[in-house]
């Protein structure tokens, strides 16, 4: 029995339109590559920046602890980024945007919880063995699933716009330099 044309049920947050106005079936692919430029790029400036700070106010430069405190530290400056600018500067740089539903940038609430999951769930609170598992573990699910676990928990979507080869060579080498700098030589 033909029941006449199959319907397909659009809901309206499902349409996606790019920055020129044109509406695409599917979203850009998930790029973890380029998630984990844009992260590695925003820790490495901010534990030089830490490190500075250390220096000019006398403290200790760096801590030894089980639970690395410079990712902890970063959780509120990376939710004002978040709900002020709606990205990192590294998110920035990659050509990576967040979306909640239609809103351009998360509220702060939103972008706080999201920080807080990507520190336990992406980064195993920091501690060395557990981090790479959990990076591991996300890289898959990202890759399998399109989604993280902390932006499928919260409804937010994350699209990769293209981006200069120039910005990535930056991105890469100040991620490097600093993050190789912060670690081994201070």
């Amino acid at each position: 029995m033909n029941r006449g044309p199959k319907i397909k049920v659009v809901e309206p947050s499902e349409i996606l339109v790019d920055r020129d106005g044109t509406i695409r079936d599917e979203p850009i692919r998930a790029n973890p590559w380029l998630r984990f430029l844009a992260r590695m790029f925003d820790y490495s400036w901010f534990f030089c920046a830490l490190w500075g700070a250390r220096k000019a106010f006398g403290l200790p430069v760096k801590t030894d602890t089980f639970i690395p405190i410079e990712y902890f530290v970063w959780i509120p400056f990376e939710t004002l980024f978040l709900c002020t600018f709606g990205k990192t500067p590294g998110k920035w740089l990659t050509g990576t945007d967040l979306r909640h539903g239609r809103k351009l940038r998360l509220d702060f609430s939103t972008a706080l919880q999201r920080s807080f999951k990507v520190w336990i769930r992406g980064l195993g609170l920091g501690i060395v063995v557990i981090n790479v598992l959990c990076m591991a573990a996300a890289y898959q699910r990202l890759k399998l699933f399109r989604v993280t676990s902390w932006d499928r928990d919260d409804h937010i979507g994350i699209t990769h716009h293209p981006v200069s080869p120039l910005r990535l060579y930056f991105a890469t080498a100040v991620a490097l330099f600093g993050l190789s700098f912060y670690f081994f030589f201070t």
